[in-house]
């Protein structure tokens, strides 16, 4: 039997890197992050004109107010780029200190490695801070990663789980930890050797925004994200529009249903194919009807729609999701097979999953 290969992409390209560090200037959504963001922060410094208390003050209140955007935005690049898209500009919920913890953790990062920092300068001199700095630097990409993919505090902390991605990402991960390094060797030269601390300023910033959309593009290639079902984070607007969703979905499986237990099985799942051609979100409605299928006492009909569903997925490349497609039926009824024409196309997302199993019962 001919096996269908698709070759997938490993890596970035080095055209591809230059896209995610020029990501702030090239995305309307992320220049206006950082120009709103850099403005905040000028406001802030210019309070230091009136004396260190007054400044001190100012900036207190102002960071309160803006640092959670602040961090907010940063993981929603970082977010964003790992899956291709364009990140969405900041929203008022983001400055609320309530919700999305996950999101807030890297002042904590900031926090440790400023108290670790004194510490070895002040016990071990200055040589044994800065390997110190340049140690932590080699392993905050990868924490801001799992962070992003696992939505996990614990995860993002813990060393197995940062080992396992740097397995992944391989000697291309070293980009992003570099990239870091001389930006902040960069923005210490500027601070040093000029008298223009505004460009300064701005340039940190500008760094700062693009080392996020590094570290996401340089996972994109792995398709963490499918592997893990963590969901988008959504808005309170999209999650009433998704009740709506539900809603009609209900009620065209419920006739679906109708058919089907009358033994009208064809028109039934033809019906469920039509509203599927109209549906704003087809991938997600795929999986809504197929889930409840499934759920019915007899599903027969839902193996029958599952193998429809199988052929989408598999057609786009989702083999990780094709595979669970695979395996749950195969609970319910142990002979179930794709469609004869997706056969190779399924043993080939087998064999991507390490699932030799499945891949030989296929064959």
């Amino acid at each position: 039997m001919t096996r269908c290969r698709r070759k997938r992409k490993i890596a970035l390209k080095p055209g591809d890197y230059v896209d995610e560090i020029s990501l702030p200037f090239t995305t309307p959504s992320v220049l206006f992050s950082l120009i709103l963001f850099f403005f905040f922060f000028e406001i802030a410094s210019i309070g230091f004109m009136f004396g260190l208390v007054i400044g001190l003050v100012l900036a207190a209140q102002l960071l309160a107010f803006v640092l959670p955007a602040l961090l907010r935005t940063l993981m929603q690049i970082l977010d964003a780029r790992s899956k291709g898209k364009e990140p969405d500009p900041p929203v008022i919920e983001f400055l609320s200190w309530v919700g999305n913890v996950w999101t807030l953790f890297p002042i904590v990062h900031l926090a440790l490695f400023v108290y670790a920092f004194y510490i070895a300068d002040k016990l071990f001199g200055d040589d044994t801070a800065y390997i110190l700095a340049i140690a932590y630097a080699l392993f905050l990409p990868a924490s801001l990663i799992v962070l992003t993919l696992t939505h996990s505090v614990i995860e993002s902390m813990r060393p197995g789980a940062l080992i396992a991605l740097l397995r992944r990402c391989g000697a291309k991960y070293l980009v992003a930890p570099l990239f870091l390094i001389g930006s902040v060797y960069l923005v210490y030269w500027l601070i040093r050797h000029t008298d223009m601390r505004i460009l300064a300023e701005f340039v940190g910033f500008y760094l700062m925004f693009a080392s996020f959309a590094l570290f996401g593009g340089i996972v994109r290639p792995l398709q963490l994200q499918r592997e893990l079902d963590i969901p988008d984070a959504t808005l309170v607007v999209e999650e009433e529009l998704h009740e709506q969703q539900s809603l009609v979905r209900t009620a065209v499986l419920n006739h679906a249903y109708g058919l089907i237990s009358r033994g009208n099985r064809e028109k039934g799942l033809a019906h469920l194919y039509r509203e599927l051609a109209d549906d704003p979100d087809s991938a997600t409605g795929w999986f809504w009807y197929y889930d409840r299928m499934m759920r019915w006492e007899r599903n027969n009909a839902g193996l029958v729609f599952a193998q429809q569903y199988l052929h989408h997925l598999l057609q786009d490349g989702e083999n990780v999701a094709a595979v669970k497609v695979m395996l749950r039926c195969r609970l319910v009824n142990a002979a179930f097979k794709p469609l004869a024409d997706d056969i190779p196309l399924a043993i080939y997302a087998a064999e991507q999953s390490h699932n030799e199993e499945l891949a030989s019962f296929l064959r």
